[in-house]
């Protein structure tokens, strides 16, 4: 391994604190998102150590900057995909579901497809990707974030599969986070929210072990296999119920 590492996401949350501490443990690191002021601020902070490229995972384009940030860290052993967004949508707008998979299914497949094959290309390399304990099951105010999760989890443990069976040195990392404070992780009614730093030092740990699939942090394993085991009408009731439209 020679320590270089592309972060997708990296502007803000858990992929810009990633991007920290991977530069602070003297990796060569390339970081992508859309927000280019932040993405600078970053670069400035670690002139080094962080190169970066402004772009959209969503957009046609995103193949050939990754592939430009690349050469700019000549070469890359780990590519981790922490892009994401989510729009509560209780009206059901049909742009906020597209706008969800625009970038959660097709952003994503697009960036770990080109992973996939590079590092297949080059004979080794680790893919991690956040997803969320959401994947679980669906929820009536994130209709398309939830399935979009669950689209990914998928898609991963996929990717994992087909590297094992084509007996490629590459690994393949499902992060699943529960809440930690982020501008994603928002809201009135969260519980047992991990600060960002604690999350980013765990998906290190994991990304090093080459675990196949680690919750973040390791408590929301029993909720995924609370929510994934219950029954139908408890889950609509309890989960999906009106109370969950209230606001304290």
């Amino acid at each position: 391994m020679n320590n270089r590492v592309i972060i997708v996401g990296a502007s803000s949350g858990l992929g810009r604190r990633l991007a920290e501490l991977y530069a602070e443990g003297g990796w060569k690191v390339g970081v992508i998102a859309r927000r280019e002021d932040l993405l600078k601020q970053l670069s400035e902070k670690f002139p080094d150590k962080i190169s970066y490229i402004q772009a959209d995972i969503g957009e046609d384009d995103i193949i050939d900057k990754l592939k430009k940030l690349i050469d700019k860290i000549n070469g890359s052993d780990l590519i981790i995909l922490s892009a994401s967004i989510v729009k509560f949508n209780p009206e059901f707008l049909p742009e906020h579901e597209l706008a969800t998979v625009f970038t959660n299914v097709k952003g994503f497949t697009n960036v770990l497809n080109f992973s996939y094959l590079y590092f297949k290309n080059q004979g080794y390399g680790q893919i991690a990707a956040v997803t969320s304990f959401a994947a679980t099951r669906g929820n009536k105010l994130t209709p398309a974030y939830n399935a979009s999760k669950a689209f990914q989890s998928n898609y991963l443990e996929g990717l994992r599969i087909k590297a094992k069976y084509e007996n490629k040195k590459i690994t393949v990392t499902e992060l699943v986070p529960g809440y930690f404070d982020s501008e994603m992780g928002k809201g009135d009614r969260l519980f047992w929210v991990a600060s960002v730093d604690k999350a980013a030092k765990q998906v290190q740990k994991a990304i090093r072990r080459k675990k196949a699939k680690v919750f973040i942090t390791k408590r929301w394993r029993l909720i995924h296999l609370v929510l994934k085991f219950l029954p139908i009408f408890i889950y609509d009731r309890i989960v999906n119920g009106s109370w969950k439209l209230k606001r304290k």
